[in-house]
């Protein structure tokens, strides 16, 4: 009964730890000012580049089993 009450304890210790010390430093990091974010004319063009180079490599993905499975 006595290691129950010992892991409480400890459980217990590492969640006051983890509230006092680690959450405000997360959550520090985790504040994003209004500002930093990117507006809809940055993302929108690298959207289209990666949509279009993805678009690239499953039709060479298809292509490449089109030739293995015609030989």
């Amino acid at each position: 009964m006595a290691t129950q009450e010992d892991r409480i304890k400890q459980r217990e210790a590492l969640e006051d730890i983890h509230d006092n010390f680690v959450q405000p430093h997360i959550d520090q990091l985790i504040e994003v000012s209004t500002q930093s974010l990117p507006n809809i004319d940055v993302a929108l063009p690298g959207f289209c580049y990666v949509s279009g180079w993805l678009v690239l490599v499953v039709l060479y993905c298809f292509w490449m089993r089109y030739r293995m499975s015609s030989k």
